[in-house]
């Protein structure tokens, strides 16, 4: 069967017996969760949570006309063209495609206005009276009903009222009504009447149970997106336990935690593994999967979840790699869970801030900073990496709190930090304007990266770009410390995230020197001329993409569409300048990386002498990481390249990520002198060709790229084949430390 006729029968569902007795649904109906195509895919997921809503509404009617599914613009636009619009479409409405989804809107209801338009989603205010200046400002008569907070029920409740009054032109006559009483009244459903009064009901209570939602993936009904373009993605759970105010989960209303049975999550997996199955094994597929609960391994039928990726890993060889957010407490629960995938799942320690003001501020309580270093060591054990998150300028923040945290993070060990600028999300607390006003929230403009672009529809043009709302000043944080602590954020994505330059970091824990005493040292020196440009230029973007005035630069992106495609404007700085710095100015980054270790070390005491073992290892190091990602990005990479080797870097490095003491440098040197290989794998140059095809060869696609593969999978591999001495003890002298 087709997906349509799948999802009109939904046999794994009920019995034909139980089907027939379900009110039948006579309106057509589509749903989109459109993205931006024209310079990527700027969201690469599988549209799975708006099928959601048709599956869900499939157990409660019968559809007499298939319902349809769009992700993708340009299917939109020509199914508009080619059929008209249904009598119901429905938007998801999510920061990254608001104002596609309001532009599309706009223009099907000036060409059809019989259809029904509805939104929903996350991007919307939490008070009514902001709600109805949202509704003001961003609608305008392109939306006739918005579901606010869960979706499956609301929409399911929307559709049967609007069925029951039997008849297109019945509703066209309800949408013209002045009075307000004839529209259907729904639970969590709102709308604005022409006296420009909202109407709006509290939401919903949020199902209890997730199982209740059939699997739309199950249903046949995202086939065409397991096409290896997008990431499946899927959700065990839904709700946050926690309160962050800057979060739109941390509303009381998504406090308790919904579960998906496990029997629907393993057919669920299992179902996606075999159709990319072929695709992966031709190497035609993103091998990825994002869960998208909150706080995953936390819950005890996590285990059962990781287990069944494990069955699909073995049976499909996919997922490579898993995408999400692993559980703030319970972590011992969360290890358990991802040994059961080792190296497939990064754990995470996010904490947003070390601070206890700031912290208290936005509402959140972190795990002990002392047990942080476990969670970093704990994953190298389970197989693992590590990350944790921190947001810049949250409220009472400052830049020596905002570098402090970052050190903290560096000295537990984390593999990577994830650096985040606050962005007020309309859905959550922090964007209300109490909360700006009482904290002394100055904001500023951007557009969303890859979030633009044009479409032909209709016969007319819908341009349109996405803007963030970013808080860059505070009252101890002026405008100028928070450049600051944006140019130290890509100094530490460029030199430690990943272990870029990882065998100096090592070298300065063992003499108890924390990496941010490096990157201060890396920002002071003097600087090659490559990289003092590469800086310049990114202090220069960061100022220029910030607009005070949200209406002049939705005007300017919406005018200047094209530069934004073509990669002039846009573009994520910390993603394409890390990139820069590695195509443009590694040389640069290679020198001050070295000599900025070698300050720091000389700072407590440590004799670093020309010929000494710590010197050498230090040049060593710098050429060692530099030339594992040499020549990696471009068209046709060598396949090999060669150093001299006096030490073993990499078991140095690794057993600085075990905990261990390193600071005896003689277990780590050679008996002699070898020539160290590093090479290029096919696999892996498949692996680039296919990301770079996807994201294209510019340093934003390729900084892009960055974000969705690990270093460790694309960067060389390292060959030091054995010496004539190898296996003898290492040879005694004297030592200059």
């Amino acid at each position: 069967m087709t997906a349509p006729e799948v999802l009109l029968g939904m046999p794994q569902v009920r019995t034909p017996e139980e089907a027939g007795h379900l009110p039948v649904l006579n309106l057509s109906v589509w749903v989109c969760d459109l993205t931006y195509t024209q310079q990527a895919m700027s969201a690469e997921t599988i549209p799975q949570a708006t099928a959601g809503l048709l599956t869900y509404a499939s157990t409660r009617m019968q559809f007499a006309q298939p319902p349809r599914i769009f992700k993708y613009p340009e299917d939109l636009a020509e199914a508009l063209e080619t059929h008209g619009a249904p009598d119901v479409i429905g938007f998801a409405h999510y920061i990254w495609n608001a104002h596609l989804a309001t532009g599309f809107a706009r223009l099907i209801k000036q060409h059809f206005p019989r259809t029904i338009v509805v939104m929903g989603g996350p991007h919307y205010p939490v008070l009514r009276e902001e709600q109805q200046r949202f509704w003001a400002e961003r609608f305008d008569g392109a939306v006739d009903y918005y579901v606010d907070g869960e979706g499956e029920v609301a929409f399911a409740d929307l559709l049967a009222a609007l069925n029951s009054h039997a008849y297109v032109g019945e509703l066209h006559r309800l949408n013209q009504q002045a009075a307000g009483d004839l529209r259907p009244v729904v639970p969590g459903v709102h709308w604005m009447g022409p006296d420009g009064t909202l109407y709006a009901l509290p939401p919903r209570k949020r199902i209890p149970d997730l199982s209740v939602v059939p699997s739309p993936y199950v249903a046949g009904l995202l086939d065409e997106y397991l096409d290896g373009r997008t990431v499946p993605t899927v959700q065990t759970n839904r709700g946050c336990v926690f309160t962050c105010n800057f979060c739109q989960e941390g509303t009381n209303y998504f406090t308790k935690i919904a579960k998906k049975s496990r029997e629907q999550i393993s057919e669920e997996l299992h179902y996606i593994g075999r159709k990319l199955a072929p695709l992966i094994a031709a190497g035609q597929a993103r091998n990825e999967l994002l869960i998208t609960d909150s706080n995953f391994g936390m819950y005890p039928e996590d285990f059962d979840t990781c287990t069944v990726i494990r069955e699909c890993q073995e049976a499909y060889g996919w997922p490579r790699v898993v995408n999400v957010t692993t559980g703030k407490n319970q972590r011992e629960r969360v290890l358990k869970a991802i040994a059961q995938v080792p190296g497939t799942i990064s754990l995470s320690g996010s904490v947003q801030s070390l601070d206890p003001g700031v912290l208290e501020a936005v509402k959140r309580k972190n795990i002990d900073p002392s047990k942080l270093i476990d969670i970093a060591l704990a994953s190298a054990e389970a197989g693992a990496g590590s990350y944790s998150e921190v947001i810049l300028a949250l409220p009472g923040d400052s830049k020596e709190k905002h570098l402090k945290s970052l050190a903290g993070l560096m000295e537990a060990r984390f593999d990577r930090l994830n650096m985040f600028q606050l962005t007020l999300l309309p859905g959550s607390e922090m964007c209300t304007d109490k909360f700006r006003e009482d904290w002394g929230l100055t904001t500023r403009w951007r557009v969303i990266p890859r979030c633009y672009g044009s479409y032909k529809v209709l016969g007319e043009e819908v341009r349109a770009a996405e803007l963030d709302e970013v808080c860059v000043t505070l009252p101890d944080m002026p405008y100028e410390d928070y450049i600051e602590c944006r140019v130290m954020n890509l100094l530490l994505a460029s030199l430690y995230n990943q272990g870029t330059f990882g065998a100096m970091v090592a070298l300065l824990r063992a003499h108890k020197v924390g990496p941010m005493r490096w990157l201060e040292l890396a920002r002071s020196l003097d600087h090659g001329p490559a990289l003092a440009r590469v800086l310049s230029e990114f202090q220069g973007e960061t100022d220029g993409q910030l607009w005070e005035s949200r209406d002049k630069l939705m005007r300017f992106a919406t005018d200047n569409v094209d530069r934004y495609v073509g990669g002039e404007l846009g573009n994520n700085l910390l993603y394409t300048y890390r990139m820069r710095l590695i195509s443009e100015a590694m040389d640069d980054l290679a020198d001050v990386a070295m000599r900025a270790c070698v300050a720091a070390l000389r700072e407590v005491g440590v004799a670093v002498g020309r010929g000494s073992l710590a010197e050498n290892l230090v040049r060593e190091a710098a050429w060692f990481h530099k030339l594992r990602l040499s020549e990696v990005f471009v068209a046709d990479p060598p396949a090999e390249l060669a150093q001299e080797a006096r030490f073993d870097v990499e078991a140095f490095i690794e057993a600085d990520r075990r905990g261990e003491d390193v600071a005896d440098l003689r277990r780590f040197r050679f008996p002699e002198r070898r020539v160290r290989r590093f090479v290029l794998s096919d696999d892996q140059r498949a692996t680039l060709r296919h990301y770079m095809a996807q994201f294209g060869d510019t340093a934003a696609g390729i900084g892009w790229l960055l974000t969705k593969v690990r270093i460790a999978d694309i960067v060389r591999a390292v060959r030091t084949p054995a010496g004539s001495g190898e296996g003898s003890e290492p040879r005694s002298e004297a030592i200059a430390l």
